[in-house]
């Protein structure tokens, strides 16, 4: 494949080009005398390749506005020094003589400041990606708006279609400054946790261009499938639940021998009780007292808290197995069908089988599949600081909210125009 097609892929370059690729303007058509026929075969001469040549040469002659310098420190604020950042203040030290469960409650506290870090610093970089997707989209919008008014003038157009490109102009330039808005919020939402160390310019200036393909500690298929050691961890991390089993199996030691018939006992008549009616004390076969009463009460409530927290790994695990599928199919396969397609758009296009609208068509769909791959990453970072805190003995985030899920679906699913 020639390498400059390969090149052309880039949308942003494509749909600056396009806005002169196909008609003159009017007012240079006004300012010089209609060209001859010698002038036309030179500038054919010049183009051998027909409209990909075109492309390519007015692109390179086309004034390119300066450019800001990359900041040297882009990309350096990472997750795990945003963590750390964050982290510094406020301080909970571990001190000599505390207890395990004031330990694990320190941890876990730490555990969530670092789940809530690691959510604010993913929705920033994303948001960050969001607009530079939706500044592509706007180059594609103007191209198309350009060449239908100067089709228009022309007369080759009807007023009605250049409404449309119109219209899709100022769709583009209200996605784009609704980026630019949720890009700012998510900016000052995560300088409001680490914004003791930098400013908020810094942090802008530092965050990462692209959110990365894997997590720090992202476990392996073979860890997400034992449930059962992931449920035990977390059981053991959540310090309100070891502190029920502690105190539960104490009232359970002072009832003797005899508690765990006596337990039995008051499963069975729970399970034989007529539904429409509470269970009924039968002194025959339960020796009911203050003490039984209470260590059963506390193994209920002990037990009721490990199926909440086992139900949260489940829910957790299954998210982020989920979310992470869903991420690799758009980059193993949505992107690469997008990318062939706009290939094969761009090989008719200058064997002239495809119109400059096809071409912008789909690069639009190509520029939208790429934000539906990083909604889908964004949503990968999400559930895994939710798996993250669930291990230690955080209740359920549940990160994955419906306006995340359905901004990639309309990304994905969006119509092309022309």
């Amino acid at each position: 494949m020639d390498p400059f097609l390969k090149r052309r892929l880039g949308p942003l370059a494509l749909g600056v080009a396009l806005i002169t690729a196909v008609l003159p303007s009017a007012q240079a058509q006004q300012a010089s005398p209609p060209p001859s026929w010698q002038d036309a075969n030179k500038a054919v001469a010049e183009f051998p390749r027909g409209h990909i040549d075109l492309l390519r040469w007015e692109q390179k002659n086309k004034p390119q506005p300066p450019k800001d310098a990359a900041s040297p420190q882009a990309g350096q604020l990472s997750l795990e020094r945003a963590i750390q950042w964050a982290l510094r203040d406020p301080v909970e030290w571990l001190k000599p003589g505390m207890s395990s469960v004031e330990i694990a409650e320190i941890r876990q506290n730490t555990a969530a400041r670092r789940g809530q870090v690691q959510r604010l610093w993913v929705e920033a970089v994303a948001s960050k990606q969001s607009v530079q997707h939706s500044r592509n989209l706007l180059e594609v919008a103007e191209a198309g708006a350009e060449l239908g008014r100067r089709m228009a003038e022309v007369g080759n157009w009807s007023r009605a279609r250049q409404i449309e490109e119109e219209l899709q102009l100022w769709e583009a330039r209200s996605r784009l400054d609704n980026a630019e808005l949720q890009s700012e919020q998510a900016l000052n939402a995560l300088w409001q946790q680490i914004g003791a160390q930098i400013s908020v310019q810094e942090v802008a200036q530092q965050l990462p261009t692209h959110l990365p393909l894997r997590w720090p500690d992202e476990w392996s298929p073979a860890v997400l499938e034992d449930l059962t050691a992931l449920q035990n961890q977390a059981l053991k991390a959540n310090p309100r639940w070891t502190l029920l089993d502690t105190h539960a199996r104490r009232l359970m030691s002072g009832l003797g021998s005899g508690a765990a018939e006596q337990f039995a006992n008051i499963e069975k008549a729970l399970r034989e009780a007529p539904t429409n009616q509470p269970p009924q004390f039968d002194p025959r076969r339960m020796l009911w007292g203050h003490a039984l009463e209470n260590a059963w009460q506390a193994k209920a409530d002990t037990d009721r808290l490990a199926r909440q927290i086992q139900a949260d790994v489940r829910g957790a695990v299954a998210a982020y197995k989920t979310m992470r599928k869903s991420a690799q199919t758009r980059q193993a396969e949505v992107l690469r069908l997008h990318t062939e397609l706009e290939q094969e758009t761009l090989l008719r296009y200058n064997g002239m089988l495809k119109s400059t609208w096809d071409l912008l068509a789909s690069t639009r769909t190509r520029i939208q599949s790429v934000e539906a791959a990083l909604q889908a990453q964004r949503q990968v970072g999400l559930a895994h600081a939710d798996l993250t805190g669930v291990l230690a003995g955080l209740p359920y985030a549940a990160s994955l909210a419906a306006g995340g899920l359905s901004s990639a679906a309309s990304s994905s699913n969006a119509k092309p125009g022309h």
